[in-house]
């Protein structure tokens, strides 16, 4: 599979303009809250899933942003403006290049309580009690290009027309990239359907390897139709998965999620969120040996200095010394002269920051 290798975002949500380069197969964003490392990774699930009109309503709903109506996009934009357009570019490591830009869709047939304005070249609808302009929807252009091959521009759109909201897909266009995000409040319904696609390929030994990690009471585990189970050792009957620990739980979203497909993109959000301190060392291995297996080019974010740590001691073992070249650290910082930048460690710079308490959250 071909990994990203650099993407560039502009006016989505608190970003006006920031390039982040040099992507690795496991890429972890640190850094203060509000800093930005939850944007990027909602910016790199939009370019991978360009095509798909669903994704910007989805990502604020992985915010808790339950969309009324269209007028609720403006979280999307910049300073909340829809004269600033989301743009999105990224570059994988063949070359090849992709862009999505979320074009707001305003609506133009309107009644005699509303007035007709022409601003330049654009028509839109303005409420006479508000003066903003009534957006239906967003359009997404977006576009892909192959190494010294013309650009191929396509469209689809989302468009809210209470009380439904339609999806209007590019059935020309065709994805052949996939990617997960995975965030603290993620749905672990799914878990069943992914571990059953797991027991397909016979390679469901790797998510028994991972739990047992964390509980090794766990002797095995068995998707039945009403749901996940597990059998413990010391216990008669099979206990459904969703009576463990939030923990354990949330350990076999994140290890399915990784193993469900091979030559994706997995994005997860504030990774030490619902784990015991101890069990942080355990999850970055099992990450580590299924983003291997299964060919995985990982996002992740984290403000936990002990999170953090783990990760550095699990990379200094000889068994995962091989992974330290495969890591990138980045930091974002907000600055008053240059804007929002991205401040890239190496593993030995991000070992060196933890060893001597440098601020690199």
């Amino acid at each position: 599979m071909k990994q990203l290798n650099n993407i560039t975002i502009r006016n989505f949500r608190g970003f006006e303009n920031i390039k982040v380069d040099g992507f690795n197969q496991i890429n972890l964003f640190i850094g203060r809250n509000n800093s930005g490392k939850t944007t990027i990774l909602e910016s790199i699930f939009l370019l991978i899933g360009m095509s798909n009109p669903a994704l910007p309503e989805n990502i604020n709903r992985l915010r808790g942003l339950n969309i009324k109506d269209a007028n609720e996009f403006k979280y999307l934009f910049h300073k909340l403006k829809f004269s600033n357009k989301p743009e999105f570019e990224c570059i994988f490591d063949d070359f090849s290049e992709r862009k999505l830009v979320l074009n707001p869709i305003f609506k133009k047939n309107i009644n005699t309580e509303k007035i007709n304005k022409k601003v330049k070249s654009d028509e839109f609808a303005i409420d006479a009690s508000t003066s903003s302009p009534l957006i239906t929807g967003l359009e997404l252009d977006f576009s892909s290009r192959e190494r010294q091959k013309p650009k191929k521009p396509f469209k689809s759109s989302i468009i809210f027309n209470p009380p439904e909201i339609s999806h209007n897909i590019n059935n020309v266009y065709k994805e052949e990239l996939h990617a997960v995000f995975v965030t603290g409040n993620s749905d672990e319904s799914n878990a069943l359907s992914r571990f059953s696609e797991i027991v397909k390929r016979k390679k469901g030994q790797i998510i028994l390897d991972a739990l047992q990690k964390i509980d090794p009471n766990i002797e095995s585990i068995h998707p039945l139709p009403d749901g996940l189970y597990f059998s413990y050792y010391d216990i008669e009957e099979l206990m459904p998965s969703n009576i463990a620990g939030d923990g354990v739980r949330k350990f076999l979203n994140i290890v399915t999620t990784l193993a469900e497909r091979k030559n994706s993109v997995v994005l997860i959000d504030e990774i030490e969120n619902g784990l015991h301190y101890s069990a942080h060392k355990q999850l970055w291995a099992s990450i580590i040996t299924i983003s291997k297996e299964f060919n995985v080019q990982l996002f992740i974010s984290s403000h936990n200095i002990e999170t953090l740590n783990c990760l550095k001691e699990l990379l200094e073992e000889s068994n995962y010394q091989d992974f330290q070249k495969k890591l990138c650290v980045y930091t974002i910082s907000h600055t008053k002269k240059i804007g929002v930048k991205a401040y890239k460690y190496t593993f030995e710079g991000f070992k060196d920051a933890i060893e001597t308490e440098t601020e690199i959250r």
